[in-house]
């Protein structure tokens, strides 16, 4: 994974952006997904989160009138992602606001929130317009909806009264077959 919290990645990343917002365009996908990478032994947290913002504004400049977005995903460093920099879904939200480019925004992962203790209607709070997409899996074992412990459709269902409209990914281990989670989950969030 690239690391966009080193300046020196900015202008990799940036033609690989243009490229995928080609092919984006092409197949009718409206938003791309980008990781921070991992915080960078010997380098501040806020020279990393100037450089992530410098590289995210740059890209909302590229993207700006395609139709294409481009949403930053916080991941949990408690168990899938130890020493990842962007962990926090208020500081992406901070972050994608910093940018002052409505191309940017974030992926709201249930699952990572609920690992790092966040509540969504307090992480997300009054910026439901800055989430461009959705995923969801439950916990404990990032298994397919009703195996563990989250209420998925009230977290979901606050998001939707709040005014989100895009997709919702199904990022799971399947236990069972998966078009029978895919079937069970399309019912239980219904």
């Amino acid at each position: 994974m690239i690391a966009l919290t080193d300046r020196a990645n900015k202008d990799a990343f940036l033609k690989g952006l243009k490229s995928s917002m080609e092919t984006a365009r092409r197949l009718g996908a409206h938003t791309l997904i980008a990781q921070a990478g991992d915080d960078l032994p010997g380098k501040s947290r806020e020279e990393q989160k100037a450089a992530l913002i410098e590289t995210l504004t740059a890209a909302g400049e590229i993207l700006e009138g395609s139709g294409v977005r481009l949403g930053l995903e916080p991941l949990n460093t408690l168990i899938d992602h130890v020493g990842y920099f962007l962990h926090s879904t208020v500081e992406g939200i901070e972050i994608v606001k910093a940018t002052g480019r409505p191309e940017i925004g974030i992926v709201y992962d249930v699952y990572h929130s609920v690992v790092m203790g966040e509540a969504t209607a307090e992480v997300i709070g009054g910026d439901i317009d800055r989430v461009f997409h959705v995923h969801i899996a439950d916990h404990p074992g990032r298994n397919e909806p009703g195996s563990g412990d989250i209420d998925l459709k009230r977290r979901v269902d606050w998001l939707v009264q709040h005014g989100y409209q895009g997709a919702i990914g199904l990022e799971y281990r399947p236990l069972a077959a998966s078009a029978a989670t895919i079937a069970e989950t399309r019912r239980m969030l219904g």
